[in-house]
């Protein structure tokens, strides 16, 4: 699960040297040491130098925002007294059929680990409209969920840049302006931000609804009316629970679940005929950071599968895989069911549910599994397995004891990626097997989830 830098779209990851934020940063700071405490150095005109924004840590990132938080607020609240905003009620609505709108800005394993939570709050106000915010991966995801009567689609172009990929922010911004309009129009009652980031919460603001709820530990909250205390310790299915308890909305943790399709089902079966004892691979992830060598998972394959020959291995991932698993199909010379971008999202999901195992990285499929009740080993990195964990499923984790991690940064600062590479293939074998016997003890039930 990827965790978000703040502003980091705005600087399209690159090393940024802005006199702006310079002068803004040193009218915060009381000192250059002060300054320095989040990797600010002075110039040669005197004036602080931003590092490289994928090169901060956690810890750094919230010194930031602390820094640039205080005029934005100073400046919401002048704007909030010119408009007479202040004098309006923000209460929280009562049950009745009035309209909500959750943002959910970012992957689709976040997204999917919010399912328990916008459930929670359908259950809270069952005559709602309730809408999601999502990207189009979000849409398809949840898909079919009662929880939820529509759909808007819009990714954030900030969480895109992060991942690397290059946006172009004049189009983006209209492309923003537009949804906003969208929304603005419908007049919602309630909003309710899930992930607790300042961007996506500068964007719950904007939508100028009645009464807005988040977590603002990543900043944002002047634009809150209620800002939602949570353990940031906790899983993020339980980090969104509690956001959603704030707005009225107090359920039961739960697992999220999918909700398929007979045809998508059927076309799993299909893909699977239950000849062969299945076991998911998923070779990708968010970030190089974040991937196993295909070397490892390649001996992985082998020591399951060359003297077990009931058992089979089927690759799953989307499109931007394939030289993954291209790779692993030449490394490990086995015979494999290779979907790797050859289904949909929601198939693949399907496929996951006829699986005995999913073994994988930190990664959305890894969350997919769980959701359809497969068992799995999950190889974790950079991030913090208690907060991203595979929820609700027997697993097991495989991680390296290492002084720098967890580490929150998606792009290593180490050269060789020593959390990934310095996982054996031994452990994982061990971890799998372990799985594969209490899953032999279940071999009765019939194949995937009731969900």
């Amino acid at each position: 699960m990827e965790k978000a830098l703040p502003f980091g779209g705005v600087f399209s990851m690159s090393t940024v040297h802005i006199p702006f934020l310079g002068r803004l940063l040193a009218s915060c700071f009381p000192s250059h040491v002060e300054v320095a405490r989040i990797g600010v150095h002075p110039g040669k005109d005197g004036q602080p130098t931003m590092p490289s924004l994928k090169s901060l840590n956690a810890r750094q990132k919230r010194l930031f925002l602390k820094a640039v938080e205080p005029p934005l607020a100073l400046a919401h609240l002048a704007s909030r007294l010119l408009t007479l905003d202040l004098l309006r009620d923000h209460s929280l609505p009562e049950p009745g059929p009035i309209r909500i709108l959750i943002v959910r800005l970012d992957t689709i394993g976040d997204v999917l680990l919010s399912e328990p939570a916008i459930a929670a709050l359908r259950d809270r106000y069952p005559q709602a409209r309730i809408d999601l915010v999502a990207s189009r991966w979000g849409h398809e995801l949840l898909a079919g969920n009662p929880a939820v009567d529509g759909f808007v689609e819009y990714e954030g172009p900030w969480h895109a840049a992060w991942r690397g990929r290059k946006v172009r922010w004049g189009q983006e911004l209209r492309r923003m302006l537009a949804v906003l309009q969208r929304l603005r129009r419908t007049r919602y009652d309630l909003a309710v931000e899930l992930r607790g980031d300042f961007r996506d919460i500068v964007f719950l603001a904007l939508t100028k609804a009645k009464a807005k709820v988040g977590n603002s530990h990543r900043g944002g909250g002047f634009l809150l009316h209620y800002d939602a205390r949570a353990d940031l310790t906790c899983h993020r299915v339980d980090f969104a629970l509690a956001i959603a308890r704030v707005a009225g909305a107090a359920m039961p943790a739960r697992p999220p679940r999918l909700y398929l399709t007979e045809g998508e089902r059927r076309r799993a079966e299909d893909l699977l005929p239950p000849d062969k004892e299945y076991i998911a691979v998923h070779l990708g992830a968010g970030f190089p950071s974040k991937r196993l060598p295909i070397s490892t998972f390649a001996a992985v394959g082998r020591r399951l599968c060359e003297k077990e020959t009931h058992r089979r291995l089927v690759i799953v991932g989307g499109t931007e895989d394939r030289d993954l698993a291209d790779e692993f199909a030449k490394l490990s010379g086995l015979p494999v069911v290779d979907l790797a971008g050859r289904v949909s999202l929601r198939e693949t999901a399907a496929v996951l549910e006829r699986c005995r195992l999913f073994i994988g990285n930190d990664s959305a499929p890894m969350h997919l599994a769980a959701a359809v009740g497969t068992p799995v080993v999950a190889v974790f990195g950079p991030s913090e397995p208690a907060n991203y964990r595979p929820y609700g499923v027997p697993h097991r984790i495989v991680e390296t004891s290492l002084p720098c991690r967890p580490c929150d940064h998606v792009h290593c600062i180490q050269s060789d990626y020593l959390c990934m590479t310095g996982i054996s293939a031994d452990e994982i074998v061990g971890a799998a097997e372990e799985l594969l016997a209490l899953a032999g003890a279940m071999a009765g039930r019939p194949s995937g989830s009731t969900q």
